[in-house]
């Protein structure tokens, strides 16, 4: 053995942790130029089968249409995504809903979040729930419903109960049990 070698050796033995520290080092170096090469191939097959994809859509007699429900779908979901509740933003869920009472002009007694059921581990979304009480006309409380089913959040209603005020006259109490959609 040359002598370079074997004072490499006898310093490797007195230091075991640097010499692991660089051997570790080393071999992650390696598997980073390793997959750094392989980025570009992937990106190469990717932009050949991005290519071939366009090349059919273009060879399809309905592509244009197609494009057009494509973008539709899009911006769709973009309107979905951009509308999700965050379950902990109880100022903006409360105010989504004091809105819809200044625009119907009925009167929301109360109005209480619930706790969200637990999800499967693969869904997207998650469902958050509320009641509320409102009190006001026929009119307005249909109203409300109807804002609350055509706004921008989707809702599920599961329970509702109307009852009446007074007997004579037109007040109804509306009791109402939804979900709104939610970021999980």
């Amino acid at each position: 053995m040359s002598l370079q070698f074997a004072a490499l050796l006898e310093l490797m033995r007195r230091r075991p942790f640097a010499t692991i520290c660089i051997v570790l080092v080393l071999a992650s170096g390696g598997g980073a130029y390793f997959l750094w090469n392989d980025i570009d191939t992937q990106e190469a097959a990717r932009i050949d089968r991005a290519k071939e994809g366009e090349g059919m859509l273009d060879l399809l007699v309905g592509a244009s249409t197609q494009r057009t429900e494509l973008a539709a779908v899009r911006d769709t979901t973009r309107r979905i995504e951009d509308n999700l509740v965050i379950e902990a933003n109880l100022a903006d869920n409360n105010w989504y809903f004091y809105k819809f009472e200044e625009q119907t002009k009925a009167r929301l007694l109360e109005l209480h979040p619930q706790s969200s059921p637990p999800t499967e581990g693969a869904a997207l979304y998650k469902r958050v729930p509320y009641t509320l009480r409102l009190s006001g006309s026929y009119e307005q409380i249909m109203a409300y419903l109807i804002a609350i089913e055509t706004g921008p959040r989707l809702a599920n209603i599961t329970a509702f109960s109307f009852t009446r005020r007074d007997k004579d006259g037109t007040g109804v109490t509306l009791e109402l049990s939804l979900e709104l959609l939610g970021k999980k």
